[in-house]
């Protein structure tokens, strides 16, 4: 039987055993919680590694490197998504194939040589998200799209992956979720900078030795010679493009060597830079000219349509710039800036033969 004096004694056992349990339990459900969020963020950073990038997560202690797929990362193809590949774009393979070989199999062996291409487009806006799509449309299986910006509604007017939806979001990151629906087989890199001169160095040997061209979409004078300097310095081929503001005339568009280039003031701007800041070959004086400088191997898209007047930024060599400038612009012309792009790109590849730069 229990006295009056041990009874409270009791109840106090009890009552910290079951604090003791209760404890136990808890911390046994949040460990159980965390390992499943632990979990479920493991298995985010494996599928995104899988296309390409290694992602930062809080408390895991992840490198925020990027991380770029070589061939031996990419799972063995089954019969099935080579079939599909083949489907996809066979029609790009007919059009870049001998048409004198009797090989009926030529075009195909394009296709598979686009599809192990790597392809870094620098610059996601009104150019650049329309080469990259159309170089994922031509088969090209690896896509680096780089770019820190994030979509205005008055990106809506030139850039492709700008609609009622995606406002306020990442543009690579938009345009990674486009191109996968296009070409789930796709594999794809994002790279959340800005290019300048600090960095690109950096961002390329990164890149390397996995990529085999460059489509250069930056608008600004700084940049765009840091980037074309640093290609040279890497031997690695490039297409740059000029300033597609302003422009109506998708005709007047033209690609030549960016020592040839007149008329486009991003472009002339920029290679006077190349040639103060990063020693490049000087041209020719007005009063020696009996032939033409020698080219850089720098592919540039550019429109001889002339520019009208309006007044400028204040600062053109910021790659921090407002949505829409004083120019105006039409998806017809970027989109063929783009375009143009894209196809000296396909063009090098299909041909399987490097444009290496060069600045002398």
């Amino acid at each position: 039987y229990y006295t009056s004096s041990t009874h409270p004694r009791i109840i106090m056992k009890l009552v910290q055993a079951t604090i003791f349990t209760t404890s136990i339990f808890f911390t046994i459900i949040i460990h159980l919680v965390s390992s499943f969020s632990y979990a479920g963020a493991g298995y985010r950073i494996k599928k995104l590694e899988k296309n390409g990038r290694k992602i930062r997560f809080p408390g895991l202690g992840l490198s925020s490197s990027h991380t770029l797929l070589s061939a031996l990362d990419q799972e063995e193809e089954s019969d099935e998504q080579k079939s599909q590949r083949h489907l996809r774009f066979a029609g790009v393979g007919r059009l870049y194939s001998n048409g004198a070989s009797t090989r009926e199999s030529e075009h195909l062996q394009l296709v598979d040589r686009f599809h192990k291409s790597t392809v870094a487009v620098i610059g996601l806006g009104g150019v650049g998200s329309w080469a990259a799509e159309s170089l994922c449309r031509s088969g090209v299986g690896n896509l680096i799209l780089v770019d820190l910006d994030d979509i205005c509604i008055s990106n809506t007017n030139r850039q492709l992956h700008a609609t009622s939806t995606t406002v306020g979001k990442m543009k690579i990151d938009e345009m990674r979720r486009r191109l996968l629906d296009i070409n789930p087989q796709c594999q794809i890199t994002n790279i959340h900078e800005f290019v300048t001169e600090n960095n690109v160095l950096d961002l390329l040997d990164e890149m390397l030795p996995n990529v085999d061209a460059l489509v250069d979409a930056i608008d600004s004078r700084m940049a765009k010679a840091a980037l074309i300097a640093a290609c040279v310095e890497k031997r690695l081929p490039v297409v740059t493009v000029g300033g597609a503001a302003g422009k109506i005339d998708v005709t007047k568009i033209q690609v030549e060597d960016l020592t040839r280039v007149n008329g486009d003031k991003l472009l002339t701007s920029t290679r006077s830079h190349l040639r103060r800041r990063y020693g490049f070959s000087k041209g020719i004086k007005l009063s020696e000219q009996k032939g033409k400088p020698k080219k850089w191997h720098v592919p540039a898209v550019y429109s001889t349509e002339l520019l009208k007047e309006f007044p400028q930024s204040k600062d053109s060599s910021a790659s921090f710039r407002r949505c829409d400038g004083a120019l105006g612009t039409a998806c017809f012309v970027t989109g063929s800036f783009g375009f143009a792009a894209a196809g000296e790109v396909v063009k090098m590849l299909a041909s399987n033969k490097a444009l290496i730069p060069k600045k002398q």
